[in-house]
């Protein structure tokens, strides 16, 4: 005789990372990361703290993340400070390395190109000719005249 399956309980997804020791471990260095992360943003100044990333910290060296130069110069300034408040703040960082990490521009998309039905283009002809003059009727004459067949398209 089969015994009846228990019923599925939904578990917080935390109980189900914390079990597991892979998941747990991934866990654990997230949080570490995000309290690093606080503590670096708390020492710098908030011009500087808004334009950086943290990469993991590995053997002792913590590394940046910036988006230009000038960033990367000004953040080299504060290096110095920054080394001696996390290691107040119990962090043990001897070194810090400063990335810059230029973003791709994004592909430039084509311009859209909507294209009414004739049956579309009929049915909105006679909307513009039922209506009164009004801010409406103006923006559909001028969508009528874009759409229909020798109209003024943009380029």
């Amino acid at each position: 005789m089969k015994r009846p399956k228990a019923p599925r309980v939904a578990r917080p997804l935390t109980d189900l990372l914390s079990a597991s020791d892979g998941a747990g471990s991934l866990l654990v260095a997230a949080e570490q990361l995000g309290r690093l992360e606080r503590d670096v943003r708390a020492l710098l100044p908030p011009a500087l703290a808004g334009s950086v990333r943290l990469a993991p910290p590995r053997e002792g060296a913590l590394v940046f993340l910036v988006s230009n130069n000038a960033l990367a110069a000004r953040l080299r300034q504060q290096t110095p400070s920054l080394i001696d408040g996390l290691a107040t703040r119990g962090w043990l960082i001897r070194t810090i390395r400063i990335r810059v990490s230029i973003a791709a521009p994004e592909p430039q998309k084509p311009p859209k190109e909507a294209r009414l039905s004739r049956q579309g283009l009929v049915s909105l002809r006679d909307l513009r000719d039922s209506l009164d003059p009004s801010p409406l009727r103006d923006a559909l004459a001028r969508l009528v005249s874009r759409h229909s067949y020798g109209g003024t398209r943009k380029p």
